[in-house]
């Protein structure tokens, strides 16, 4: 065989990856690049060859996500999507960040943050209650896939007493840049107890569209929440659920027998940008780069409507659990109707120019509109309110920056209402080298309190007052490197609103402080990872806000590749604990908490063991909740009258597809 015969063999068997590398005497040079790009060169009867490089090739699986925050970036806020397996087994929509929360002893019921943050709603008219919000699809929350192929994902989940979840994820590039997606979530959970029952419907629509050169786009999304929980006021006696008299939940008596809440809601949301500066053609333009110019920023115009109804229903409305009946002996039914339109018009400088640059100072200013309406009794109010807001990111180095927001309400029930929020941060050393990240904030708000909180009408419940603002001045560190996040947060309140023992509305003449510290890690050690959350918090100068005092979740995961990487199991162990405390009470007819002085709860450990399994696009989870339930004593409330969960056998399966 000649030089060039065996020359052209080992190209054509390089090429088809049958041999890395072949050596030979007669060779003076051989590369072999990546990307597949090759240039052989022989001493005797010299071959040259060369293919050049095709195009960088995206990747079929990437996924991503943004919000509609996309008028303070020049691009896009990509964030990745979540396919780790660590955490998978945490399905519930309420402990997706944290577990710090008191609920009623059900997936899917309502809840309340025991970390409080009193006067921080968001701007303008809020109708006050807040109890289902961590299970509704809410516009901030939306997530606007980006994709190459078609995303699919599909998740299933089974708990204790015939407990289901189904989630489906669509997204799917229809033209060039115009891409359609859903979000659809279903959960049917019986509950343990009587009258337990949850049902939801969840879902969202999106669609998002971008010039090529990403001077106009245009994002929406229509959005559908049904939750149906069935009431049953709490367990009647203790003693029957702590003394196990009854191992079948069933039978033990509750408050009420015929009481359930409902929320419909509905929502569309489409928010436009337009650069008013033009942007290159294409990468090879440079003829807008030659000159200094001024740049005219960014237009963002958007519209959302908004329109939720809540029912609380009892066929028996003389049940002795609240007070005498109003306006109806026989049934009782409640209904709430609020409805907002929403213009928001912005004028911006995003951080980053035409030419990839960070910018040092950027401002935002805009006006918002807001009609909201509020029926109940057959009565109406109507509210117009302009919100002039504005906002500055300042960035002097790439390691200090400063940012500052706040906003003003005008017109009807809450003018006045302002706001303002400030942020230092500072990056100890060079971006791509540091010891971490530390942050200084600092809170002002003064704000009117919730329209549920002074105007109120039900079958059992009535009031009409009017209370003073209230007002709220914090701050706060935050110290955060590689795997650990630590901080604390000072702030003093004044003109509390608040329901009273008697699940009335009261307002605090006082002011009282609130103290925050918190510490939490992601941290690997061999195979093993820790992911510690821990709370300590203290209220100084009134009992009116009752909170634990110390809270912490701890998970431990034992990581196994397996099959040489192709699948990786993670058994692990998760613990949860809060000291004991005089928790607020749940009515339910009003969908909200109240205090109580009869009964303290806590000083209590939930365990869960569990295994992870993530093998390519699938993953799975099987764990045993709470499996130490009834061995150091049958007293885990979060809520009083309301046991959480038993021991329990959970599974789940999601599974990704990519075409």
């Amino acid at each position: 065989m000649s030089v060039k015969e065996w020359a052209v063999l080992t190209f054509f068997l390089m090429v088809n990856n049958c041999i890395p590398l072949i050596s030979n005497a007669s060779y003076d040079k051989m590369l072999l690049a990546s990307n597949r790009y090759i240039f052989v060169n022989f001493q005797a009867d010299t071959l040259s060859t060369q293919i050049k490089p095709p195009k960088p090739q995206k990747d079929s699986t990437t996924v991503s996500f943004f919000y509609n925050d996309f008028e303070k970036l020049g691009s896009l806020r990509l964030h990745p999507n979540d396919t780790a397996i660590a955490g998978f087994q945490n399905y519930d929509l309420l402990y997706k960040n944290n577990y710090f929360f008191a609920t009623l002893g059900n997936i899917g019921q309502n809840s309340r943050s025991l970390i409080p943050l009193p006067c921080m709603n968001q701007s303008g008219f809020d109708y006050g209650i807040h109890s289902s919000d961590p299970y509704l699809y809410q516009n901030d929350s939306v997530h606007y896939y980006r994709v190459v192929k078609t995303y699919t994902e599909l998740t299933y989940t089974q708990g204790a007493k015939k407990e289901q979840n189904f989630h489906a994820i669509f997204s799917r590039n229809i033209y060039r840049s115009l891409n359609l997606g859903f979000d659809f979530h279903v959960m049917s959970a019986p509950g343990a107890y009587f009258r337990q029952k949850t049902n939801h419907i969840n879902f969202v629509l999106t669609s998002q569209f971008f010039t090529k050169n990403k001077r106009y786009g245009v994002i929406a999304n229509f959005t559908i929440n049904r939750l149906r929980n069935y009431e049953n006021g709490g367990i009647k006696y203790d003693s029957l659920f702590e003394q196990n008299i009854f191992t079948n939940r069933l039978v033990i008596p509750v408050n009420l027998t015929s009481a359930q809440n409902r929320v419909r809601e509905t929502g569309f949301f489409m928010k436009h940008y337009f650069d008013l500066t033009r942007h290159p053609r294409n990468e090879k333009d440079t003829t807008l780069g030659k000159r200094k110019r001024f740049e005219f920023g960014r237009l963002t115009y958007s519209f959302q409507y908004y329109r939720q109804i809540q029912n609380y229903i009892d066929d028996q409305s003389d049940s002795g659990f609240y007070p005498k009946p109003i306006f109806d002996t026989v049934q009782t039914i409640d209904s709430v109707t609020v409805t907002k339109i929403i213009n928001d018009v912005v004028w911006s400088n995003p951080s980053f120019n035409p030419q990839k640059k960070l910018r040092v100072f950027r401002l935002e200013a805009g006006i918002k509109q807001q009609y909201a309406e509020v029926s109940m009794r057959e009565t109406k109010n109507y509210f117009i309110q302009y919100i002039p807001h504005a906002e500055i990111d300042f960035v002097p180095f790439p390691s200090l920056r400063l940012e500052a927001r706040g906003d003003y309400v005008l017109g009807d029930f809450n003018e006045g209402d302002l706001s303002l929020r400030v942020k230092l941060s500072s990056t100890l050393g060079r971006p791509d080298k540091n010891i971490g990240i530390i942050s200084l904030t600092g809170n002002y708000v003064f704000q009117q309190a919730g329209w549920f909180f002074e105007h109120y009408a039900g079958n059992n419940f009535q009031w009409d007052t009017t209370w003073q603002k209230q007002g709220l001045i914090s701050g706060g560190f935050n110290y955060s490197w590689k795997f650990l996040e630590a901080g604390f947060n000072i702030s003093r309140i004044n003109h509390y609103v608040y329901l009273d023992s008697l699940s009335r509305p009261r307002q605090n003449q006082g002011e009282f402080g609130h103290i925050y510290v918190y510490l939490n890690g992601d941290i690997n050690v061999w195979r093993f990872k820790f992911k510690p959350q821990m709370v300590y918090q203290t209220v100084q100068g009134t009992t009116l806000m009752r909170v634990p005092a110390f809270m912490g979740n701890l998970s431990i995961y034992y990581i196994q590749p397996l099959f040489h990487g192709a699948a990786v199991l993670q058994p692990g162990f998760n613990f949860f604990y809060n000291s004991a405390y005089y928790a607020d009470q749940y009515n339910p007819a009003t969908r909200s908490f109240f205090l109580q002085d009869k009964r303290e709860i806590g000083n209590y450990l939930y365990m869960d063991v569990f295994i992870d399994l993530k093998i390519q696009h699938a993953r799975f989870f099987a764990m045993y909740s709470h499996f130490n339930a009834g061995f150091m004593g049958r007293d885990y409330y979060m809520t009083p009258k309301y046991p959480m969960q038993d021991a329990a056998f959970k599974f789940g399966i999601a599974w990704r597809f990519h075409d």
